[in-house]
Order: C-alpha cells, then structure tokens, then sequence
C-alpha cells in the first residue's frame, strides 16, 4: 500500500513539473482574465465605434450599425466579465483553454506581452 502510494506521488510530482509550456499556459490564462475583467467596461464604446463585421449591410448602416453595436458592447460587458473572472480562477489549472473572449484592447501589450487565444 506504501509503495503504491509512493508510486502515485512521484508520478504525481512529474506530470506537474514536466510542463514548462503549462506553466505558461496558465500565465495566459491569468493575463486574459484580467485584461477581461479591466477591459469589459469599454465594450459599449469600443462596439459603437467599430460595429462587428455581422452589423453590415444593414438598412441604414452609419446609425444603426452603430446603434446595434452599442447594444452588442452592452450585452458583451458581462460576458467577458464572467469569462475573465473564470480565466483568474482556473488559471491553476492549465489543462483549460482561455475562455475569455479575445480582447479588443491588450493592456498587456505595454508590457510586451501578447495574450494567445484560442
């Protein structure tokens, strides 16, 4: 029972230390959850401005493009919120993707480092 027990911790202790590209993987989970997070008010401007692609075409397209981007931003703040918050709270775990949406401002950019989505 001892040595199994010291089999699973070794093998344990190896697969949490072998991934380099984990550790990683969750340091761009923990900087997309929070980029989310501070970000997430902006949507309603940044949508308003810059309508999605899925907005053109429609009748009267200066206006309401821009219109219907608004309300997109609106119902997009807690969205990235949410999924931001759930990036900061998995980022232990590695095995998880980034959930946040991809961002329309890296604040991390400044810093010289870019957020991998997938």
């Amino acid at each position: 029972m001892r040595t199994k027990n010291l089999v699973a911790t070794i093998a344990g202790l190896l697969v949490l230390t072998s991934g380099v590209a984990a550790h990683a993987e969750g340091l761009n989970n923990l900087a997309a959850g929070f980029n989310g997070l501070l970000t997430s008010p902006l949507d309603p401007v940044l949508f308003t401005i810059e309508p999605p692609e899925a907005f053109e075409g429609v009748r009267g397209e200066p206006v309401t493009s821009g219109m219907l981007g608004f309300f997109a931003g609106v119902l997009m703040v807690p969205y990235r919120a949410i999924m931001g918050a759930l990036d900061i709270a998995l980022f232990p775990f590695w095995v998880f993707p980034t959930l946040s949406p991809e961002a329309r401002v890296n604040l991390f950019s400044v810093a010289g480092y870019e957020i991998e989505y997938e």
